[in-house]
């Protein structure tokens, strides 16, 4: 074997000394003709109403699917922003014939699939059940009921979802962005707060409905089993009672780039890292010749982890697990852009490389192998593309509500190929030039100062509206490490009273996506031999920890084990501690005192401890938040916890409402019931 593996290597060798002889490889090879894609075929037609339907026939498999798509202005909702959203929604819960309860059960019985948009209405499956899942579209595009518990249902889910996103950095960003790049009254820049949609009511869902679902701004996508005569057939007689009427346009001004280089910064204090953009808006419409060389530059600046972005910031630097570019297409306006999430200390550091490469972009050729493989990479991912007959069927739409050439679509990989190092210069120079917004979500205490060094900071709130600077960390005169602990203390009933306790039970109730509802948390504490902790949920143990004479065990959905090392010492601290704040009177050097800060508009004062951060209500005494990090899939996570409410048992205060966020995740906490001795 090891003579075999000897002899293949030598024949290698031999191979490529042979191949080096031959091949010039100073020059990159000439690229053969661009080749041309084979775009699967599609037939079009339009019903009395004006709505234009496309097909794309497939019967390969006995699968249909139909997309209803409309081709409206963006609209601005203003002081009910979310109703166009929550109306999309609504629209697919519940018909004059059929109840949500019953078109729920009549899907799943085919085995298909239903959707409704704001803009858009999709059924599918097999291809037996035609006439069935038209007579769904149809019945929802006539005879939608809108029913009231719906729309509450509806309401109140999207005010959880602002309530989670109120503390996601990502969330914060696509605020900041928008309403810094094109202000509030603007559909790309307006934000939805609970406030705006609390104000929504049933009739704006019902009058967005009546207003802009007309057959003549419509689109029919159809795709599969099925011919184009039965198509036209089934839709003239399914949708002949769909009247068309005229449908409101807006016009908006084209949105203008910044004088001047503007930093722009949410100040989120609790933050561990910051959400970095920057980018301007720009002005690239569906079929603009630019589109590609512009894709092409995009790719070897920030299109993967190939990017030069990528490159820099993750893998030489180590600012981040990943950064990219990107650019979109519209009619409107829309914007070129780059961003990553760094640790606060080198947000500024990052800043410096970002605009770095993007000046390379500007001012050097890129090279002829960046070029090569970027035109491989989009022209490979195009070819991956028309595997799906629903590529057919979108380039066909695309053509008809753009007036793009019939042919535009088969001619993309020679536009592709035709792009020059000079062209990717020039759109570099076009689309990616100054003045850049540089938006920022982050720990303004830690970076501001920094940033100051590219511009004036200016400071939105979290909605996007503008606001005064921060208030930094002050040492306020008089007031020390000891005193804020032992105002907390004494705002719950006074330490020696919860060192003294022996048992602690609390019943509540969780409110998380997918969760179920009642946990029960339990600690039994006889100092020094005996200490127990379980937690449980609907019943069922999640973990129970045993500590007794220096030995521990673990048991719950987890296994059982005997708890060793660090496990087994964190235990037996755990163990001595009803509450772990009580460590801090035995320990006061695991804690520091950094100051008074304002979080959330409230006064606080901040101690640190090791990779945590609390914050103390300066008025009460309470505590208000905790920060930590926990490790997620991508890198450490920011971890808040906020104490929303206290409440008084029996002469001592314990917390009564919890709402903790992680990442995206959230879920809010209520102590039911609490029961100490």
């Amino acid at each position: 074997m090891k003579k075999y593996i000897y002899t293949l290597f030598i024949a290698l060798v031999t191979l490529s000394l042979s191949a080096q002889v031959t091949i010039d490889r100073s020059t990159a090879p000439t690229p053969g003709p661009a080749r041309t894609p084979e775009i699967g075929s599609y037939e079009s037609f339009e019903l009395k109403n004006g709505l234009k339907v496309f097909v794309v026939e497939d019967h390969k498999l006995p699968r249909i699917t139909m997309s209803l798509i409309l081709d409206r202005d963006p609209i601005v909702e203003g002081a009910k922003a979310g109703y166009v959203s929550i109306a999309g929604d609504l629209i697919g819960a519940g018909t004059a014939n059929r109840t949500k309860s019953a078109l729920d059960e009549e899907v799943d019985f085919m085995g298909a699939n239903f959707g409704t948009g704001s803009n858009s209405i999709r059924v599918g499956g097999l291809s037996k059940y035609t006439d069935q899942l038209i007579d769904i579209l149809s019945d929802v595009l006539l005879n939608p009921s809108f029913p009231e518990e719906e729309f509450d249902k509806l309401k109140s889910q999207m005010i959880s979802g602002l309530k989670a996103n109120a503390d996601d950095p990502d969330a914060i960003s696509g605020n900041l962005r928008g309403a810094a790049l094109y202000g509030l009254e603007h559909p790309y820049g307006e934000v939805m707060t609970e406030a705006t949609v609390e104000a929504i009511s049933i009739d704006d869902c019902k009058a967005y409905f009546d207003t802009y679902f007309r057959p003549n701004i419509a689109y029919m996508v159809v795709i599969g089993d099925i011919t184009v005569k039965d198509a036209k057939k089934k839709l003239n007689k399914a949708l002949k009672k769909w009247k068309a009427a005229e449908v409101p346009t807006h016009e908006y001004a084209k949105t203008s780039r910044a004088a001047a280089t503007r930093i722009v910064m949410v100040d989120k204090p609790s933050a561990v890292q910051s959400v970095v953009w920057l980018g301007n808006v720009i002005d690239l419409p569906q079929g603009h010749p630019d589109i590609e060389p512009l894709r092409v530059a995009n790719q070897i600046l920030g299109g993967g982890m190939s990017g030069r972005l990528f490159t820099n910031l993750r893998e030489d630097k180590a600012f981040t697990y990943g950064a990219y570019s990107n650019f979109g297409v519209d009619e409107l306006n829309s914007t070129f852009g780059a961003s990553a999430k760094v640790r606060n200390e080198v947000t500024d550091s990052a800043i410096t490389e970002f605009l770095f490469e993007i000046d390379r972009m500007k001012n050097e050729a890129v090279t002829e192998e960046d070029l090569i493989a970027a035109k491989a990479s989009l022209s490979g991912s195009f070819g991956r593309s028309l595997e799906s007959p629903a590529s057919a069927a979108n380039f066909a739409l695309n053509i008809a509500r753009y007036g793009l050439p019939s042919d535009y679509y088969n001619n993309y990989l020679s536009r592709l190929e035709a792009v020059t190092a000079e062209d990717v210069m020039r759109v570099a120079n076009t689309y990616m030039n100054g003045p850049l917004t540089i938006t920022v979500v982050g720990k303004a205490q830690d970076v501001a100062g920094k940033l100051s060094a590219f511009g004036e900071v200016e400071y939105y709130d979290a909605d996007g509206n503008e606001t005064e600077a921060p208030t930094f960390l002050f040492l306020p005169e008089g007031v020390t490490k000891d005193a804020v602990l032992n105002k907390f203390f004494d705002a719950i009933g006074g330490a020696e009273a919860f060192q003294n306790i022996t048992s602690f039970e609390q019943e509540m109730s969780l409110e998380a996506p997918g969760m179920p509802g009642l946990v029960g948390m339990k600690t039994v504490k006889n100092i020094p031999d005996y200490y127990l902790t379980e937690q449980s949920m609907q019943g069922m143990t999640l973990m129970k920890v045993e500590y007794k004479d220096g030995a521990a065990t673990r048991s719950g959905m987890r296994g059982n084990a005997e708890l060793e090392g660090e496990e087994l010492a964190s235990t037996a601290k755990e163990a001595k501690y009803v509450i772990s704040q009580l460590e801090w009177l035995e320990n006061p050097d695991a804690v520091t005192f950094d100051g008074q800060t304002l979080v959330n508009g409230k006064d606080v004062y901040q101690i640190t401890e090791g990779e945590q951060t609390h914050y103390f209500d300066v008025a009460t005494g309470l505590l208000y938040m905790s920060v930590g990090t926990a490790e997620g899939p991508e890198g450490d996570i920011t971890v808040t916890t906020v104490y929303k409410e206290w409440q008084e048992v029996n002469g001592l205060t314990f917390v009564k409402t919890i709402e903790q966020s992680a990442g995206p995740q959230s879920f809010t906490v209520t102590v039911e019931k609490v029961t100490w001795k």
